[in-house]
């Protein structure tokens, strides 16, 4: 067979036609979404009483690691502030629509500490109005229940409010109704927040697709992840209610898009910093420039003291629920002077019990990149899988680089595809095809013939279509 290189003209409308899809496997970044305005409202939970930037700063981090472009908006706050998080000084957009004290409406007489209606608040700031958000996070009613309201008057006052949100925001926005945490002081108790919490549940549900019930209660540990004034969050559960919140946003937004299910899950080049990776057992992470498998940068793991310790994303149980199939790819480096052995591992949580499974390992000789992957692994039974590398005994520090993890239809059989020569078939060959069709000076096909997947002497976007589908969870044909 005679090997021809197609072509690519420098047109728009060919590059736009390759990569505009959001599902495509891309080593050039891809956003999925337009940017959306975010208003967080609420109560002190919102406003983050006890913790500067309550759930809000680490909602900001969980978007960026998503990639999801945004802009968080409300009349208070600031566009910037900035947090510790996992070693490093993280920069948030500040602003918001969080009253601490604050019930639904205004209620008389007036307390003594004045006036406290959210929905009197907003409008005397026209604040929806002037913000014009795409998407409302809302959770109001706690101080309804301290003050131990009548939950009709309470389910009258969110209608009230519901409607004034939905007539100043723009006809295709959306509010996030959210439950309330749990909280025991001033006679608080469960039966009183699951019944309040059924009301709002109740209120989102007679309205159309622009209301829309969250369960923030849900992803919070009871009482165990509240501070000590068994009234707030604590710093741990204002960090699980802003994770919870970007999947919930990012679920919603996945919706929006046209075409596919974005089959993509992860994408860790560190170009960018740690983008949500994390140590284990207390050991150092940080990004660098010191070693990079493609690209300037990497993750660095040091001061181990056990061979678990390592580093570690938590993927979502939405998009990986049990039985989903996926390839994870991960490039790993050290530079001893021996062969060290790595694994990687997903752990799950069944019942409070770690479980674990070890799915890809190898051998890594000093100051090689060596690739660790797995082409059709299985998500198993238990919530919050974590992905994260470690050493079978060895404490050396590594680097990691190049993680990807995608969704599959679990049907790979054969190597057409394997365009590196590795014996495999994965995201690494569709990788490196898309960037030898882009003429990156470093990318060579060690099998060309197995590019050609149409067969017709050429390898262009339709072999790279082809592959895409040949691996993609949505190319399933088998209904």
């Amino acid at each position: 067979m005679k090997k021809i290189k197609a072509l690519l003209t420098a047109s728009i409308v060919t590059l736009t036609t390759l990569f505009s899809s959001a599902w495509c496997a891309s080593g050039v970044e891809v956003r999925a979404y337009d940017q959306v305005n975010i208003m967080p409202i609420g109560d002190s939970i919102t406003f983050g009483l006890g913790e500067d930037g309550g759930y809000r700063k680490y909602l900001d981090y969980a978007l960026k690691t998503k990639d999801i472009e945004f802009d968080m908006v409300g009349p208070e706050g600031s566009n910037s502030a900035s947090f510790n998080y996992n070693g490093q000084n993280c920069q948030y957009d500040g602003n918001h629509a969080g009253y601490s004290g604050y019930t639904i409406k205004q209620q008389y007489p007036v307390p003594s500490w004045g006036e406290n209606g959210l929905l009197e608040k907003l409008k005397s700031k026209d604040a929806v109005k002037q913000a014009q958000p795409d998407i409302v996070l809302l959770i109001i009613g706690t101080n309804d229940m301290t003050a131990n309201r009548n939950l009709n008057d309470c389910e009258q006052d969110l209608h009230t409010l519901i409607d004034y949100l939905l007539a100043d925001m723009p006809d295709d926005g959306i509010v996030f109704m959210g439950s309330i945490p749990e909280f025991t002081a001033y006679g608080g108790n469960e039966q009183r927040v699951g019944n309040y919490n059924n009301t709002v549940k109740k209120v989102a549900e007679s309205y159309g697709e622009n209301v829309q019930f969250a369960d923030v209660h849900g992803c919070l540990n009871g009482m165990a992840d509240m501070s000590n004034d068994n009234l707030h969050p604590s710093g741990a559960g204002y960090e699980k209610m802003g994770k919870f919140w970007a999947e919930v946003i990012e679920d919603y937004l996945s919706g929006q898009n046209d075409g596919p299910e974005n089959p993509e899950i992860l994408r860790s080049d560190f170009e960018n910093g740690l983008s949500g990776w994390q140590g284990r057992g207390g050991v150092s992470v940080s990004a660098t420039t010191d070693e990079a498998s493609n690209g300037t940068a990497s993750a660095f793991v040091s001061d181990r003291t056990a061979a678990w310790n390592g580093i570690s994303y938590s993927l979502s149980s939405k998009r990986c629920p049990v039985g989903t199939h996926i390839s994870v790819q991960a490039k790993v480096m050290q530079k001893t002077d021996s062969p060290v052995h790595f694994k990687m591992t997903m752990q799950y949580d069944n019942d409070g019990t770690a479980v674990y499974d070890t799915f890809a390992q190898k051998d890594a000789a000093s100051g090689n990149w060596v690739t660790l992957s797995c082409t059709d692994y299985v998500i198993k039974d238990g919530s919050s899988p974590v992905l994260y590398i470690e050493t079978d005994t060895e404490l050396c520090d590594f680097y990691l680089d190049e993680v990807i993890v995608m969704k599959t239809d679990g049907t790979v059989t054969d190597q057409m595809g394997d365009v590196n020569s590795d014996g495999e078939f994965n995201v690494a060959d569709i990788i490196l095809l898309q960037k030898w069709l882009l003429a990156f000076p470093d990318a060579e096909l060690n099998n060309w013939e197995a590019a050609d997947l149409c067969e017709d002497g050429t390898v262009n976007s339709v072999d790279f279509c082809m592959m895409k589908n040949k691996l993609l969870l949505f190319s399933k044909d088998d209904d």
